[in-house]
């Protein structure tokens, strides 16, 4: 098996055997990666690059937007719904004007949404014992 085959593979294993809460989490991570990694690359004039991590970070948004459940999360998900299309819009902005600012906004709204889904992934880890009677979606307010 070649390396690169045995990291698909250690990735895809990681990814089937995830909780719900830490593919959101792993979702998080990938979008600020991405939009770091945009922000270095603008800073190099790298215009391709830059361009690969934005729509990288928009697939991802897209993805924790598609998994929102509506009727389950009320308002916390309209909400979620709501900083998702502004963070797409800052996204699509940054692509076109190669202005770091609004991948600095996007960090700002991201990061503190990922914070608190690693504290909600903490605390249901904690409780799995207890929770393991309750189907996933009853513990969140998205379907992934």
């Amino acid at each position: 098996m070649s390396p690169q085959a045995g990291l698909q593979s250690y990735h895809t294993n990681d990814i089937s055997t995830s909780s719900q809460g830490q593919l959101i989490l792993m979702l998080y991570d990938g979008a600020l990666q991405a939009v770091n990694q945009s922000i270095e690359c603008m800073g190099r004039k790298e215009i391709a690059e830059q361009s690969r991590h934005i729509l990288k970070a928009q697939d991802i948004i897209n993805e924790l937007s598609s998994a929102l459940d509506m009727k389950l999360g009320g308002e916390v998900a309209k909400t979620l719904e709501q900083l998702y299309q502004f963070v797409l819009n800052q996204l699509i902005q940054a692509n076109i004007t190669s202005d770091t600012l609004y991948l600095e906004s996007v960090i700002k709204v991201l990061t503190p949404l990922r914070d608190a889904w690693s504290r909600i992934n903490e605390a249901t880890t904690d409780d799995d014992t207890a929770q393991e009677s309750h189907p996933p979606a009853t513990r969140f307010a998205a379907k992934c």
